[in-house]
């Protein structure tokens, strides 16, 4: 068996249609699949513009629509669940793994913990060094509750920390099948500007700039980014990707394979990013 590691130049640097429309596309074709080719499909990339993706049950109004425009960035909702983050200098991945693999259960948190273990195993050959954040409360101690419509304000469940702050977000859907995971990791991250983004203007308005700031400074101590672990330049995108991958190659014991889409994916693709994924119908009004 081996890992699909798709990595065509036009599908590493797309709008967030493009992106989220080959994720959903992959994942279909995986749905409906007693035994894939490839039972593991990978993915690194970016975002062209910057774009706010923001979770399947998440509401659209939970965000600053139009600072997000006046910006020049898009929005665009997931399949995966989770809550919203600005794709702007960051890495984003996707893992989407077949039951026939061996490495899919039906637990949600077990599955979270193999990509997370592939995760960890990447960054260690960068000599980063992260933790999971623990996957189950102390007895007596209250459920975490979301304090805002942004991702990275807060790590959940097995998502990985350095530093004792969020590293890499992630979020899930799983099927019956199989299950596609997102995760992203910031090179830089600018916490004013994610605050602007998902605070909505019916809480802003009762805002002063010196609030918005202290919001923005409690944001920039919840999360670690690659410059603040000195990786800077020299650790790029195609640096971090490359190491990554060897982690997933690593952890589940297959070589990577890089290849594109079927002719299948390729047409549910298509379909997907017109009829969804660039339409108000999916990204504000469900």
């Amino acid at each position: 068996m081996k890992i699909r590691l798709i990595d065509k130049p036009e599908f590493t640097n797309a709008c967030g249609a493009e992106q989220m429309a080959l994720d959903e596309a992959v994942f279909k074709e995986y749905e409906s699949a007693e035994t894939p080719e490839y039972p593991i499909t990978l993915r690194f990339y970016s975002f062209a513009p910057a774009a706010v993706t923001f979770g399947y049950f998440q509401k659209n109004s939970t965000l600053n629509n139009d600072f997000i425009k006046q910006n020049g960035f898009e929005t665009v909702r997931r399949i995966t669940g989770g809550r919203a983050v600005l794709h702007h200098k960051d890495l984003t991945y996707s893992v989407i793994i077949h039951k026939s693999s061996g490495f899919y259960t039906d637990s949600v948190l077990e599955n979270y913990k193999y990509v997370a273990d592939a995760i960890l195993c990447g960054l260690s050959k960068l000599s980063i060094e992260g933790e999971l954040h623990p996957s189950v409360r102390n007895r007596g101690e209250a459920a975490e509750k979301p304090s805002s419509a942004i991702c990275f304000d807060s790590p959940s469940f097995l998502e990985i920390k350095v530093n004792n702050k969020k590293f890499c977000g992630s979020a899930q859907n799983k099927t019956a099948s199989c299950f596609l995971q997102h995760g992203t990791i910031f090179f830089e991250f600018d916490p004013k500007l994610h605050y602007l983004c998902m605070t909505p203007p019916d809480t802003l308005k009762f805002m002063d700039e010196e609030m918005i700031d202290d919001n923005s400074k409690k944001l920039k101590e919840s999360v670690c980014s690659m410059d603040e672990l000195h990786c800077g330049p020299q650790t790029d995108f195609s640096k971090l990707a490359e190491a990554l991958g060897k982690g997933f190659g690593e952890k589940f014991s297959m070589p990577l394979h890089a290849c594109g889409l079927s002719k299948n994916e390729e047409a549910r693709f298509k379909e997907l990013k017109e009829t969804r994924y660039m339409t108000p119908k999916w990204n504000i009004l469900r």
